[in-house]
């Protein structure tokens, strides 16, 4: 009796391995996340191939806008000293462990060699994170937000991850292009 069903019982289980095995490659599934488009907002151009990594956060800028003379948010309006420049960025955790994401660190440059910090009011008034801890493997998407001076042209964004675990100074940061 053990005979008789030990090889109907062999065959069944070799069949059931064979599409396991047959090495065509027949992977079906998708290389990569489907992430529901979103449309640009009023004025906003949209950019690609604008990505930079510092540390374990990888940056890429998604939008841009520039010359805005007002903003408004939920509980107030308000108008920049110079005008606001805007930066849609996505930011993924490539590391293992929790990377801190700084607003207040991130810079944008202009063609006349200056710096500039995030605008601390429009950041507020717009309701964007100040510090954020981006998870291992985790990815969030949100604006920058800038008050410049005068009509200087913007020629890039310098972006700045938070140390790995034991290192002793930040790392080095990221430059994207901007138009």
């Amino acid at each position: 009796m053990r005979r008789s069903l030990a090889a109907p019982a062999l065959a069944l289980c070799l069949a059931a391995l064979t599409p396991a095995c047959s090495g065509d490659g027949g992977d079906d599934r998708p290389a990569a996340y489907e992430i529901p488009a979103e449309r640009p907002r009023d004025g906003e151009q949209v950019l690609r191939g604008r990505t930079g990594r510092s540390s374990d956060l990888e940056f890429t800028v998604l939008g841009y806008r520039d010359g805005m003379r007002e903003i408004l948010g939920t509980h107030a309006g308000m108008r920049p000293k110079g005008r606001y420049v805007r930066v849609r960025l996505l930011v993924a955790n490539r590391g293992r462990d929790i990377q801190v994401f700084d607003t207040w660190k991130q810079l944008l440059l202009t063609a006349d060699g200056r710096t500039h910090v995030p605008d601390v009011n429009a950041t507020m008034v717009k309701r964007q994170p100040e510090r954020l801890s981006v998870g291992a493997a985790m990815r969030a998407e949100f604006d920058l937000w800038y008050d410049l001076p005068g009509e200087t042209a913007v020629r890039a964004l310098r972006l700045v991850g938070s140390p790995t675990v034991g290192a002793v100074s930040d790392p080095r940061p990221a430059e994207i292009e901007l138009p």
